[in-house]
């Protein structure tokens, strides 16, 4: 692991109120989309699961996990907003109606295919489904959807004008391997990440911090970037050990083109920092 200087404090962009990890392989995908919703956690439309997207399940679910550990009572998301950046999503059905197609034509292709495979589907279904009437927009779509979903939520979540910004990110742990019908022959894991970020009012933020700063501020050009940072799982890695409170420390990811993301945790405990961890105080 590499020693990095001590740097002067930034005062985070937002605050993460909540956020769970929800991990399914694909064989288990389907019967997640009738499984009931966590307890305490706001209840579904029927069938509401039924043609969304494999990543699309499994980010709702996410969302309504950390829906279900709010420890006061349940209030309205009428405010909210939701970001959602999958990554490589809809390839699954796309290449199982592009194989439909070339037997049985242009009859076999299923209207649900566009809407609930497009770039904009997760984020949709989320809002929706909650009741959110807050922006909600899908991003990235490719290989960086950690970075640009990241750097998205964190320049918008001071002006969007909502309560909460909801950024939900979801990947699978390895591409799927499909044969020439669109059937998948392994069964990767689907990670979904759902976090609740609040605008930063306090000096002294309570809670683990999420802190953006350019290349510019970073003293460094965009194209010295050396390229993208740890990926999903490591995030998650992170999330959990600031949320234990154990690591004086903040993770910094830095984005393909130099921008740098942080989490400050809120701990008071030294432990040994794991890789991309730089160590603030002691």
């Amino acid at each position: 692991m590499q020693t990095l200087p001590f740097e002067p404090p930034v005062r985070p962009a937002c605050v993460l109120e909540r956020h769970a990890v929800v991990e399914v392989p694909l064989s288990e995908i389907q019967a997640l989309r009738d499984v009931p919703v966590p307890v305490g956690a706001p209840a579904l439309p029927p069938r509401f699961l039924r043609h969304c997207d494999e990543q699309t399940v499994v980010g709702v679910r996410a969302v309504l996990e950390a829906l279900a550990c709010e420890s006061a009572a349940p209030r309205s998301l009428a405010r909210d907003g939701v970001i959602a950046a999958p990554r490589l999503a809809g390839r699954i059905t796309a290449a199982q109606t592009l194989a439909q197609v070339a037997t049985a034509g242009d009859v076999a292709v299923s209207p649900h295919v566009v809407p609930q495979c497009s770039l904009h589907a997760l984020a949709s279904a989320v809002s929706v489904a909650l009741g959110m009437h807050g922006p909600n927009f899908g991003t990235s779509g490719g290989p960086e959807a950690l970075s640009e979903g990241l750097f998205t939520a964190l320049s918008l979540v001071q002006t969007a004008g909502c309560d909460r910004l909801w950024l939900v990110l979801t990947e699978w742990d390895e591409e799927p391997v499909l044969d020439a019908a669109g059937r998948p022959g392994n069964d990767p894991l689907c990670r979904a990440l759902a976090l609740a970020l609040a605008p930063c009012t306090a000096a002294e933020p309570v809670g683990i911090g999420l802190t953006l700063r350019s290349a510019t501020q970073r003293g460094c050009e965009p194209a010295a970037a050396s390229g993208p940072g740890p990926g999903l799982a490591a995030f998650t890695a992170a999330l959990a050990l600031a949320g234990d409170g154990g690591v004086i420390a903040s993770w910094s990811h830095i984005c393909p083109w130099g921008a740098e993301i942080r989490i400050t945790a809120p701990a008071a405990v030294a432990v040994a920092a794991p890789p991309h961890v730089r160590r603030e105080a002691a």
